[in-house]
């Protein structure tokens, strides 16, 4: 599936408010403390198994903490079950990572909120159109920047199709793939009824110019300052993966309707490389539940006002995000009358969803090696799971 690194947040809404009041609501002693708490997340991993998910990895976060569980395989008809120290693909639940990263900077000095995509790159404004030229750095970031969407296969083929028609090989560096990407992108006019730096249009490949744009500035690879500004103060353990490899030490992604699920073959070289642009809004980031659980917990953390290696300008923009409102990787949502922070991923074979208490009372968080194919299956199955789980737990 070229450049479908398909989000799904314009069904988060849907699916939340779906799922709530949904299902059994088996309230749980809140005396019983963690023991109940573990066996709430048991039955919520395992019920997503049991509801076509290859594998998957549910996490519960909150005052008695939890390890992830596990339950399913790493590949479908195969007997090596998933473990919790496997590293999974997030796919866009990385766009919050990568803002954070760019809120460092912001915090820093190198790069303002207001700094436009002609002003960090001058060398693509001649070849811009005038539209686009003002577009800054957090319009991107809360996908008002009018390019391309690059959710689905039509706007890869479009790109693709160009180069092929111009006679452009594939460079050999990451940062000559960005600038011809980018260059193509610049050129096209925006989508119909979009108006570049004021109307909403979800867009992967808005966060690919956030990185050239970062890269300019900082003058460093997107992925040394992803290291140097978030992995590394925070404590994570990421991986980035090429499309054209084919793991062996972690859960293979899976895609298919439901019922009929296939392991996903790796692309060809010279794909994975145009594709490798698109990393920093989720192609490719895979870590383990542990280091996603920190990354959500030092949330947590911030929003009951504790001091944390997270920008505070980035958490000022978290605090005030209302339900049906998105920025900086997030989408503001309401369960029930309490208001969550919320985001889900698809890459490749894979899929996650992250739902965090507003107020960081709690959190829960699911990956799963399995993505729906034509429909919304496996992240309606997360979103139920990961409900009915926050249902059955004691009030916060």
């Amino acid at each position: 599936m070229v450049f479908a690194l398909v989000l799904g947040i314009a069904v988060v809404a849907t699916i939340l408010l779906s799922a709530c009041g949904s299902g059994d609501d088996p309230r749980a002693d809140p005396s019983t403390g963690r023991a109940a708490v573990l066996a709430i997340v048991q039955r919520a991993a395992s019920e997503a198994v049991a509801g076509g998910l290859v594998g998957v990895a549910v996490d519960h976060l909150g005052p008695d903490r939890t390890d992830a569980v596990v339950a399913g395989v790493r590949r479908a008809g195969a007997g090596d079950a998933i473990r919790a120290t496997d590293f999974f693909q997030i796919g866009s639940t990385t766009k919050a990572m990568t803002a954070a990263v760019a809120a460092r900077l912001v915090e820093r000095g190198v790069i303002a909120w207001t700094t436009t995509l002609a002003e960090a790159l001058p060398e693509l404004a001649e070849g811009m159109l005038p539209a686009y030229r003002g577009v800054t750095l957090e319009q991107l970031l809360d996908h008002r920047g009018g390019v391309a969407a690059f959710t689905d296969p039509s706007d890869g083929e479009r790109f693709f199709s160009a180069i092929a028609d111009a006679g452009i090989a594939t460079p050999d560096t990451p940062a000559a793939r960005a600038r011809i990407f980018a260059a193509w992108l610049l050129a096209q006019q925006p989508p119909k009824g979009v108006t570049p730096g004021r109307d909403f249009l979800y867009s992967n490949a808005g966060y690919a110019l956030v990185a050239m744009m970062l890269e300019a500035r900082a003058g460093q690879p997107f992925i040394a300052l992803f290291e140097a500004e978030l992995a590394k103060p925070l404590g994570l353990a990421v991986a980035w993966v090429r499309q054209d490899a084919t793991l062996t030490e972690a859960p293979l992604g899976h895609d298919g309707v439901r019922g009929k699920i296939a392991a996903i073959a790796p692309l060809d070289v010279g794909m994975a490389a145009w594709l490798a642009v698109l990393a920093p809004s989720g192609g490719g980031l895979a870590l383990p539940p542990e280091s996603y659980a920190s990354w959500v917990r030092w949330h947590m953390k911030a929003l009951q006002g504790q001091a944390t290696p997270l920008p505070g300008g980035y958490l000022q923009r978290l605090r005030g995000l209302k339900a049906g409102e998105y920025a900086l990787g997030w989408q503001g949502d309401d369960i029930e009358g309490r208001a969550v922070l919320a985001h889900t991923g698809e890459d490749r074979g894979y899929s996650s969803l992250v739902i965090l208490d507003r107020q960081g009372r709690s959190a829960s968080f699911a990956f799963t090696n399995t993505e729906a194919q034509g429909e919304d299956w496996v992240m309606a199955a997360l979103t139920q799971r990961l409900v009915d789980m926050e249902r059955a737990l004691p009030p916060k």
